[in-house]
């Protein structure tokens, strides 16, 4: 087994993620923030957590802290069958309909510390994942049975106070990808020989980018952040496995970039009462489609899903109710960047959700804090008429929601 393959083994080995954010990106990298609905994410300091969201945050965290914490995702996304079909020869396409989201969990683990003038820290995070699984006879099965992709990023940061007002921060990411596709191919339609075979397909790939950001504190009670994260190009290698078809067998590559974001964030102390808002913009026109090509640069498969940049808005607020209680809540609409039904692929049912999340933060001792959080996403109802080969059209409608559940232990040392 190659050190890519074993340090990925181990590291998936903690991590299984469901999408819950916009496209298939993981938002859940903090259960503080969680029960904001990631309100004012980087401008608030509640802990180094904020180093995911801006890095420069980790000069408002005193000392040093470790924090680890997880996400359980609980989605749904049931495919309404309205009239699929297969073009030539005209006719309806047989398979009943299905439910393929399947229960995540997201970790989420930072170390924060000081040298010299110096704030310094260490996140590792999986930022990006979608596993989707329907059955081998469900109507969709030549587009999808199965799509699992997992990220880790590793993300050493760094950061200073320029002056009372501003700091700055900036970050190196180390990213590792695993993506597993599966599918029915209709061998009636590939090779005049009545039946379906599976097609699977197999790639792995070691990216890199970088983040970082601004923290200005105009007064004392409040915080405007501002940061950046760069996207990740991955030139992902692998192997087809497809039994039909033999010539098909063997190694495949796909270049991908995962999408740059930019968020604004601001937070506010009335008192006992913190108000936070938060504008995040992601740069998916980075990602458009996911495209398979054999060794000698033909293509096998097309994820034709033509992606926009899309929004995320989210205001919260923190309520410190006694000496060791702090109540949140907030609220968040996150924009599809899925552009319309004839682009929404079995492989990421995405559409606009809209999240209600509530949380409490409860000091346990002196250096020990516990973050509990709950959200729920409304989703809207999503159209799909969807072909990658002007044959196999996917015809219906998918109705979602999800429920997030997190929790994370902070020590300060």
């Amino acid at each position: 087994m190659s050190f890519n393959k074993l340090t990925g083994a181990i590291l998936f080995a903690l991590a299984s993620q469901t999408v819950s954010a916009s496209g298939f990106a993981l938002i859940e990298q903090s259960a503080s923030g969680q029960g904001l609905s990631y309100a004012g994410a980087a401008a608030s300091t509640e802990d180094a957590s904020v180093m995911w969201f801006n890095p420069a945050g980790l000069t408002e965290i005193e000392g040093h802290q470790i924090i680890v914490g997880g996400h359980v995702i609980s989605p749904s996304a049931k495919f309404n069958n309205d009239g699929s079909y297969l073009a030539v020869p005209v006719n309806t396409l047989q398979g009943d309909e299905d439910n393929g989201a399947t229960i995540g969990f997201v970790p989420n683990l930072y170390w924060k510390g000081k040298t010299g003038d110096y704030d310094i820290g260490l996140g590792v995070n999986v930022p990006f994942g979608q596993h989707i699984s329907y059955e081998d006879d469900w109507v969709g099965r030549y587009h999808a049975t199965e799509t699992n992709l997992k990220t880790i990023n590793i993300n050493p940061a760094i950061a200073r106070k320029l002056n009372d007002e501003f700091s700055f921060g900036f970050g190196l990411n180390v990213q590792y990808v695993d993506l597993l596709m599966e599918q029915q191919v209709n061998l009636a339609s590939s090779t005049g020989t009545a039946g379906d075979d599976s097609l699977k397909i197999e790639a792995d790939s070691w990216g890199y980018g970088y983040n970082f950001g601004f923290l200005w504190k105009p007064q004392a009670t409040t915080n405007v952040g501002l940061s950046y994260r760069s996207s990740v190009t991955h030139n992902a290698k692998g192997n087809i496995d497809y039994p039909a078809v033999i010539p098909l067998d063997g190694k495949i590559s796909s270049d991908v970039s995962l999408p740059a974001t930019a968020s604004l964030s601001a937070a506010h102390d009335y008192g006992k009462f913190t108000l936070l808002a938060d504008a995040t913009w992601t740069k998916w026109s980075d990602y458009g489609s996911l495209t398979i090509q054999n060794a000698s640069g033909s293509t096998i498969t097309d994820t034709r899903q033509d992606f926009k940049d899309s929004w995320r808005y989210s205001v919260g607020g923190i309520y410190q109710l006694n000496d060791t209680t702090k109540l949140r809540a907030g609220v968040a609409l996150d924009q599809t960047p899925i552009s319309n039904e004839t682009n929404r692929s079995p492989r990421t049912p995405d559409s606009d959700r809209r999240w209600v999340s509530v949380g409490v933060g409860y000091k346990l001792s002196s250096n020990i804090d516990l973050d509990l959080a709950y959200s729920h996403l409304f989703a809207d109802n999503s159209k799909v008429n969807y072909t990658v080969d002007d044959a196999h059209y996917l015809v219906g409608s998918y109705d979602a929601s999800v429920d997030i559940f997190s929790a994370q232990m902070i020590w300060k040392y």
